[in-house]
């Protein structure tokens, strides 16, 4: 057997990584060692987690994979994952509505609750804020029904309470410390709709306005809306334009220095969508941008270590974030390899720089490799890809898919050319919608790419074997991926080869949707150290 068609079976052992919904990270505890797969201990971590996501009252994408993720857990009897196996069929022929209340039937049987109205009322309802950045002074916040109210679950009452929401990469929002209670109420016949909420003194920063709802006896649940106080957002970002318009030159610290407000705007306005951000910290920055410009200093450009980028996408105008890492022995007096890594579903540019304790800085730096992270122009745009789920994650919005395609090319040329990168060395990596990217962009300009590395994503079409054959591959997937990307992982490379393609294979032991990847990574890394066009 030749080394391009070995399949590595890799005996990881038991400890896993948590799992996730088409997203590669896990909720509220990212990427911490579980315990065995099959245990109790497991099966009650996936449903906490499962819990904690189902409430934000995530889509109907989300909220169907999150069903897949608890039939998959241990400990479900086959009697409940053939009634929800029916409940997710019946779902599919369904309008958007009645299939909610469907396939939350369907959560309620996979997490061991009675289908009441009380639990029909909780699936129905959603916290929801009409503008996320938050001003401080009354700010308003609703409950939204997504189908009508049961009538017998009336009499609800709820309470609405004040968290800090905790740094994450991952592709929910982590709660933070308790701070206060900030609302209470009954829900009557119609969800109320407007609670003003004071938050006149709290310091700006990133919450979690969090409702419990008691819907009868033994029916409790959770409701969560993210939220970002900023103070004075408008004066604020006037003053800063005018510093920066006294400035010439530095279009890349201006456009960083630019980007809180901007994006703060972008929210207010529906036209973005983010997991987590620190803007007091990102303003802080903003400040010390202009500063240092102002005294002559640009300590932005080709610096090492993280940082949090933004450039101006020219096809829009907007300003688009990314992450770029430069490891500590970098100098501009060589050429440097590049390793562009796509995130998954549900995430954003943070999330493979910062995923399993930084592991791919940590190897980064060990191997002499700039790291560029995009987020592909908005969350789930599925980086231009026509294959497999794209059309599940992005839709039919073909032109924000190919402006996700874009924006990936568009932040390897900056980085290309700002940290003296090898033509001759530079690969592409992502996991599950991070994965179908590197298919589909390694597949359209092979000319780009030294090596390819896709991870839990399947979908390749005879029709994309030519672009493919010509870079090397690197696919991986662990054999407990939750998602059943094993199977169509499998089935990609059976396509390939069947068109003479012979990628590397390495099918993780015991890896899951997200684990496998990570294990896998300094074999990723190993891969891309010895191979250049």
């Amino acid at each position: 057997m030749s080394g391009s068609q070995l399949i590595h079976r890799w005996r990881a052992g038991a400890a896993l990584v948590a799992v996730a919904v088409l997203a590669t990270a896990t909720v509220a505890t990212a990427q911490s060692a579980l315990v065995d797969y099959e245990t109790s201990a497991k099966a009650a971590q996936v449903q906490q987690a499962a819990a904690w996501r189902l409430a934000f009252r995530p889509p109907m994408s989300v909220l169907a994979q999150t069903v897949s993720q608890l039939r998959a857990a241990p400990g479900v009897s086959p009697e409940v994952a053939a009634q929800v196996d029916a409940l997710s069929r019946q779902a599919e022929g369904e309008k958007p509505p009645e299939a909610r209340r469907t396939v939350w039937r369907a959560v309620a049987l996979l997490t061991g609750q009675a289908w009441t109205p009380g639990q029909e009322l909780l699936g129905a309802l959603a916290l929801r804020s009409p503008a996320p950045v938050w001003t401080g002074k009354g700010d308003p916040l609703t409950f939204e029904a997504a189908y009508p109210v049961p009538a017998a679950a009336r009499g609800a009452t709820y309470v609405i309470d004040l968290y800090s929401s905790e740094p994450t990469t991952s592709a929910t929002p982590k709660l933070g410390a308790r701070i206060r209670t900030v609302a209470t109420g009954r829900l009557g016949a119609q969800p109320p709709k407007s609670i003003p909420i004071s938050l006149k003194d709290a310091p700006d920063g990133a919450y979690l306005l969090v409702a419990t709802i008691s819907a009868g006896p033994n029916t409790t649940g959770r409701l969560v809306q993210p939220i970002y106080l900023v103070r004075d957002l408008d004066r604020r970002a006037t003053a800063l334009k005018a510093d920066l318009a006294s400035i010439s030159g530095h279009e890349p610290a201006k456009a960083i220095a630019e980007y809180p407000f901007a994006l703060a705007k972008a929210l207010n306005a529906g036209a973005r969508e983010i997991v987590s951000y620190d803007f007091p910290a990102a303003i802080s920055r903003s400040q010390k941008i202009v500063a240092d410009l102002k005294a002559g200093r640009d300590d932005v450009w080709q610096a090492k270590g993280l940082q949090n980028r933004a450039y101006r996408f020219a096809e829009t105008g907007e300003l688009v974030p990314y992450q770029v890492f430069a490891p500590s022995a970098w100098t501009p007096d060589r050429k440097w390899p590049l390793v562009v890594a796509l995130h998954g579903a549900n995430l954003d540019e943070t999330n493979m720089l910062g995923r399993n304790d930084a592991q791919m800085q940590k190897l980064a730096d060990r191997h002499g490799f700039v790291v560029v992270a995009p987020l592909g122009y908005r969350l789930n745009s599925a980086y231009g890809s026509q294959r497999g789920f794209s059309r599940a994650i992005a839709g039919d919005q073909d032109e924000r898919k190919h402006r996700s395609e874009l924006d990936v090319l568009r932040v390897t040329e900056l980085v290309e050319a700002e940290y003296n990168i090898d033509p001759h060395r530079r690969y592409l990596t992502g996991n599950s919608m991070g994965g179908g990217g590197t298919w589909w962009i390694g597949g359209q300009h092979p000319e780009l790419w030294a090596a390819l590395a896709p991870g839990a994503y399947g979908g390749v079409l005879p029709e994309d074997a030519p672009g493919l054959a010509k870079t090397p591959i690197f696919a991986v997937v662990g054999d407990r991926d939750e998602l059943g990307m094993l199977d169509r992982v499998r089935a990609s490379l059976a396509t390939l080869r069947a068109a003479g393609v012979s990628p590397i294979y390495l099918e993780v032991s015991g890896g899951t949707h997200s684990s496998a990847y990570d294990r896998a990574l300094p074999e990723i890394f190993n891969f891309f150290e010895n191979h250049a066009k």
